[in-house]
């Protein structure tokens, strides 16, 4: 008796379970080290910055501040152009935040905000020039990176994208993607 009600419990736990994880939205957790691999697919890129200088940024190195919400990106930069005597070495830090693009099914990098921008040996006239500019020529130039593009087994896994992402959570293992369907969203 006792070990057909300790059988019927089981099942009926066991049940439950997975009754629950039909329920609940499909999420997955995208490594930082995966994250990495795509974002450097983005890299190296050159932004002209007044006509004068061109600034070239390499693949940045990314760090996660679940804290925020948002994931940091340090990189190196060279700088040149007519005005400079030779390229210059430096490096720029920013951070930003994620959304959707439903029309590629991808996650693109959006409210960048550039924390530093240093260049070494850069005449005195022309930091000051480059702090009052660059980091805004560089927070436009950040904006939509892709960070990541859903996998087809996750497209396939969420019926040809009849679930949209929800939410985005950076966190100290990736970055957690969560899924609801449309009238979920709501």
């Amino acid at each position: 008796m006792r070990r057909r009600l300790l059988l019927a419990s089981s099942l009926i736990a066991a049940s439950l379970l997975a009754a629950c994880s039909l329920l609940s939205p499909p999420s997955y957790t995208l490594s930082a080290a995966d994250m990495q691999a795509i974002v450097a697919k983005s890299f190296p890129r050159s932004y002209p910055l007044l006509g004068l200088l061109q600034l070239d940024v390499q693949a940045p190195s990314l760090q996660l501040l679940p804290e925020t919400n948002r994931i940091q990106a340090t990189m190196s930069a060279d700088m040149s152009g007519k005005v400079l005597p030779h390229r210059l070495d430096g490096s720029m830090v920013l951070d930003f935040a994620l959304r959707y693009s439903p029309a590629d099914h991808s996650l693109r990098a959006t409210q960048v905000q550039v924390r530093a921008l240093q260049m070494t040996g850069l005449p005195e006239s022309m930091a000051v020039m480059l702090q009052a500019y660059a980091p805004r020529a560089a927070e436009h130039a950040m904006e939509d990176v892709v960070v990541h593009t859903l996998r087809q087994e996750d497209l396939d896994r969420l019926d040809k994208a009849a679930e949209l992402p929800a939410t985005f959570k950076v966190t100290a293992e990736g970055l957690r993607i969560d899924f609801v369907k449309p009238q979920d969203a709501k």
